[in-house]
């Protein structure tokens, strides 16, 4: 077995990406979300697009992730739980890598593994890549294609996410976790799933599996 996890609204109650959107983009960034959740563009190029209109110091944006991390209750015994069990959770997020990492360090889980959106910073805003398992760059579909590269190291996946991007790739796991909108989204389909709130719920849950 091998546990995908979501990052934004997964591990984290709130969602770290749009908050860090709502307080220092510079630009109409809602209508480009509006185009990814009415599904005229993918995540991927719906974030290249909100993050270059980014452009404070990646210090500066650190230190806001720091103060507004709010993790999801239970993260830490989970963590635990697949340590003892040997059970590999592997973080894959359409988020990026900048403050995906200061949390994980900032809740000391840096040695979690890791594959998200990577950056870098410049006078014309956040440049964001996504590449796919083998490193080419890709446009669309990062998290189910690590998901299918994750399933030559165990056929077993099971997927835990909260959103529209994770809804691909949990259609292609063994067994579902789904919290708020990818459960709304799962509901209305025929696809099997779990409902969590917190990862006491998801521990409980995954030793019966």
């Amino acid at each position: 077995m091998i546990i995908q996890c979501d990052f934004d609204g997964t591990i984290t109650r709130n969602n770290l990406s749009v908050l860090l959107r709502q307080n220092f983009a510079r630009g109409d960034w809602q209508k480009v979300e509006s185009d990814y959740l009415n599904g005229r563009m993918t995540v991927e190029q719906s974030n290249k697009l909100q993050y270059a209109l980014i452009r404070e110091p990646k210090d500066k944006l650190q230190e806001f992730v720091r103060q507004h991390i709010e993790l999801r209750p239970g993260f830490v015994d989970f963590v635990r739980h697949c340590r003892d069990t040997t059970i590999p959770l592997v973080i894959v997020s359409s988020g990026l890598d900048f403050y995906i990492e200061t949390a994980l360090v900032h809740i000391g889980m840096e040695d979690l593994e890791l594959h998200s959106g990577q950056t870098s910073f410049g006078q014309e805003g956040i440049l964001v890549s996504y590449t796919d398992p083998e490193g080419n760059l890709i446009n669309e579909g990062f998290k189910r294609k690590h998901l299918t590269w994750l399933r030559k190291r165990d056929s077993h996946i099971v997927y835990i996410g909260d959103g529209l991007s994770d809804l691909d790739a949990a259609r292609n796991a063994d067994h579902i976790f789904a919290t708020d909108h990818l459960l709304r989204l799962l509901s209305s389909s025929s696809v099997a799933f779990s409902e969590f709130s917190d990862f006491h719920d998801v521990l409980r849950q995954i030793r019966h599996l």
